[in-house]
């Protein structure tokens, strides 16, 4: 089973709770929620079932803590400091992305089975709300240090429509691409996409940067 970034793992930590986090994400993410039994997420996370419901009581519950984490997640990139280099920039909002990937089935999935959860539904809501807040924080912190220019354009709406691309690409490639096994070339269309969003925007300094930040990062990946 692929495997979540260093930060979100260690953000859930090894003990049982954290084990049976890190389990459901990743079943989420690759099955989808409605698809992931609860007998599934037991024998995978190698845990008894009443040791999954003595932690969760139900699979909304994993639903919330979700979030919960993945707001964290979001909120410790943001109090990190962005180093004054386009380059730097550049990978730095990409980052939130790399997030919105560990957490995408969040996004990604109807979660049919939570329509009437009036706590998740308002817990989705405000996520999204937050990822466009953060989003929003790095085009202006971008803007700020010279790398990007707005024009007549609004760094909210930019982020708007950035997050629209990190929300619905994953619908998009999960069918268009559903016979690759191979996850992080799902994860490097995302950000190509970004990346012809965010383009017209860049000066020229940071425009000079982008063939090579995409040979160096992106290939990499």
């Amino acid at each position: 089973m692929p495997q979540l970034s260093d930060a979100t793992r260690d953000l859930f930590g090894i003990k049982t709770r954290g084990k049976i986090l890190t389990t459901s994400l990743n079943c989420f993410n690759e099955d989808g929620f409605d698809r992931v039994s609860t007998a599934q997420l037991a024998g995978t996370a190698d845990v008894l079932d009443g040791t999954l419901w003595y932690h969760f009581r139900a699979k909304n519950d994993l639903v919330l803590a979700h979030l919960e984490n993945f707001e964290a997640r979001l909120d410790a990139h943001l109090a990190t400091e962005i180093a004054d280099r386009p380059d730097a920039i550049i990978a730095d909002f990409l980052e939130i992305f790399v997030i919105l990937w560990d957490f995408r089935y969040l996004l990604r999935d109807p979660l049919a089975a939570l329509n009437d959860d009036d706590t998740v539904r308002v817990r989705l809501k405000e996520t999204l709300q937050v990822i466009e807040r953060s989003a929003e924080a790095r085009i202006l912190k971008s803007a700020e240090a010279g790398y990007i220019d707005l024009g007549n354009s609004d760094a909210r709406s930019l982020a708007v429509s950035c997050t629209l691309i990190g929300r619905y690409w994953f619908d998009y490639a999960r069918i268009r691409y559903s016979d690759d096994t191979h996850h992080l070339n799902l994860r490097q269309g995302c950000t190509e996409q970004l990346l012809a969003v965010l383009q017209p925007y860049f000066t020229q300094m940071a425009h000079d940067l982008i063939a090579r930040f995409k040979a160096e990062q992106i290939g990499s990946a």
